[in-house]
């Protein structure tokens, strides 16, 4: 079964009934069928261009699957992008953020009716737009010095995470790192192989979901390591030496991953 928008508070009430208890800390995530990006320009083909990237972006974040690329139902919807724009809208750039002059932001709005109505007809599972929070505990590793991330002095990070979270619709919350916080966890157990302590110090925010990383600066690139914690299981994984934002974007996928298989409303 497919839910739109307006079945919000039926799918809810499902949610509510087949999930773990700590599972019904959900948040309705608005926006997944918007998407902005970059255009060459506003040429015909240069939009045509950047509404299928978007559109690839938007089923990226929806459907169920490790690779939506090899869903032939979005390689229908792809070859068709226009037909389910609802409207799109160019910006300019600034300057300072990208030098092509004929450059502009175009923000897409996909018709999520029509699009919801595709996958169910294909068969395709599809994750809604009601979805719990992942805790996330991210060490910095930079110049041999190991620290938790901190939005206050680390606004390069912040960015990141928020634009990763974004893209894949996974909300997140960060730990307080308070006092106690302190005083109960380093900065070595978030990736240790005992991680008791790490899910004993998490219990306090009632999320069924944990992921921990480490970002290592090699060079002008990071590599990351990862580990999800989630319904008694955990999923771990690395990625390759990749671009700050690329980096945490692996990370996030991988939450994608995990949290769509189990969510998701399978056909």
């Amino acid at each position: 079964m497919i839910f739109t928008k307006g079945k919000t508070a039926f799918l809810l009430a499902s949610l509510l009934a087949f999930l773990p208890v700590n599972a019904v800390l959900a948040v309705e995530v608005q926006g997944l069928y918007e998407i902005e990006l970059i255009a060459r320009s506003q040429s015909p083909e240069d939009r045509e261009t950047a509404i299928k990237q978007a559109l690839y972006g938007v089923l990226s974040r929806v459907i169920v699957a490790e690779d939506i690329s090899k869903i032939p139902a979005v390689q229908q919807m792809l070859s068709g992008a226009m037909h389910y724009v609802k409207q799109f809208q160019y910006s300019l750039i600034a300057a300072n953020e990208y030098s092509d002059s004929d450059a502009r932001l175009i923000r897409v709005e996909f018709d999520q009716d029509q699009l919801l109505e595709v996958m169910r007809a294909s068969h395709v599972g599809v994750w809604s737009e009601i979805r719990p929070q992942t805790l996330v505990w991210l060490v910095v590793d930079e110049e041999g010095k190991r620290q938790f991330y901190n939005p206050d002095v680390m606004p390069d990070f912040e960015n990141a995470l928020t634009l990763a979270s974004k893209v894949k619709g996974v909300p997140v919350i960060f730990p307080m790192l308070d006092l106690e916080e302190q005083q109960r966890i380093s900065v070595s157990e978030v990736l240790g192989a005992d991680s008791r302590n790490l899910l004993n110090v998490s219990a306090r925010y009632e999320v069924p979901a944990v992921m921990s990383g480490r970002v290592v600066r090699k060079d002008q690139c990071w590599q990351g390591e990862w580990a999800f914690y989630f319904d008694g299981k955990i999923k771990q994984w690395n990625s390759e030496c990749l671009p700050m934002k690329a980096a945490i974007a692996e990370g996030m996928q991988g939450a994608y991953n995990v949290l769509s298989n189990y969510y998701g409303v399978k056909p």
